[in-house]
């Protein structure tokens, strides 16, 4: 029986180990940084000194899709960045729409925050709002206050 009992706890300690590089893998992006495609673009397009923020995203892992100081319109498969200086490049798009999470919130908020994986920081968005929006996010270190 202590034979039994020794054997058992042994699997499961190793099972344990095993699922511990996934478990942990798993936390470290949280879903920060995938791409996402905005379904509400403004009529003129994004507005380069602004932060776009798309709550409830299905798209993104953490259900918020940013679009962080870009200029143009993602939507417009007709946008060359060739013929019209208003139509963002791809390589923009990537760098400026993407998944993030919300990583600080004002005192009253019970909204929960996340920490941001590295490459990014945690930089104040949204000053106005509702307490379940307002606060800063995940913001990739290489566009912050570069509009």
């Amino acid at each position: 029986m202590v034979n039994d009992m020794q054997r058992v706890l042994h699997l499961v300690a190793l099972a344990s180990l095993l699922a511990l590089p996934t478990m942990m893998s798993g936390c470290a992006s949280g879903g920060v940084g995938d791409p996402c495609d905005p379904e509400n673009v403004p009529a003129d397009g994004f507005n380069a000194s602004e932060a776009y923020l798309e709550t409830s995203s299905v798209q993104c892992r953490t259900r918020v899709c940013m679009v962080y100081h870009l200029k143009g319109d993602t939507s417009d498969p007709n946008c060359s960045p060739r013929d019209d200086p208003n139509c963002p490049t791809p390589s923009d798009i990537e760098q400026r729409v993407y998944c993030t999470c919300r990583c600080d919130a004002p005192a009253d908020s019970n909204t929960p925050t996340c920490g941001c994986p590295g490459g990014y920081t945690c930089a104040e968005v949204l000053q106005l709002g509702g307490d379940g929006i307002r606060g800063s996010y995940c913001v990739k270190d290489d566009t912050i206050d570069t509009p």
